[in-house]
């Protein structure tokens, strides 16, 4: 059962911002499936990449540090997922892939999520944006299995 579908995109004034995704979990659904997949993963415009890094070396290491923006390339935008079932932390996921899966049911859950009862209610998925360096599009799709 389709439970929740959102396709939208993340700019560049949101780096550094959480997202927050809320929707509603009927009762009866005994496990959830989390899918999401985000684009591009690399920023392809080798100039803006390097004013990025140029910026990003002066305010974070300064003079001290020899370093240019060609050692830090190629850059890549990096927005995570954390999930909440009725305001109370149920796990995240941190991981650099751009296609992501993501099981969670009373029995078992993918790494990062806590496993336990699926409670009917408001339940929030969070967008944790920690490097948006372009206009990046998302697509999440969480759907239910119900208890037979």
């Amino acid at each position: 059962m389709l439970i929740f579908e959102k396709t939208g995109k993340v700019l560049p004034e949101q780096d550094k911002t959480n997202i927050p995704l809320e929707f509603n979990v009927p009762s009866g659904i005994e496990k959830l499936v989390i899918d999401y997949e985000y684009a591009p993963k690399i920023l392809n415009d080798e100039a803006k990449a390097t004013d990025l890094l140029q910026k990003s070396i002066e305010k974070y290491l300064g003079n001290e540090y020899k370093a240019e923006p060609k050692d830090f390339m190629p850059v890549k935008n990096l927005i995570t997922l954390s999930l909440d079932e009725n305001g109370n932390y149920r796990g995240a996921a941190h991981r650099q892939a751009d296609r992501q899966h993501h099981e969670i049911s009373r029995n078992s859950a993918s790494v990062g999520f806590e496993k336990g009862e699926i409670k009917s209610g408001k339940w929030t998925l969070v967008l944790n944006v920690h490097c948006c360096a372009c206009e990046v599009g998302y697509n999440v799709k969480i759907t239910g299995e119900e208890k037979v």
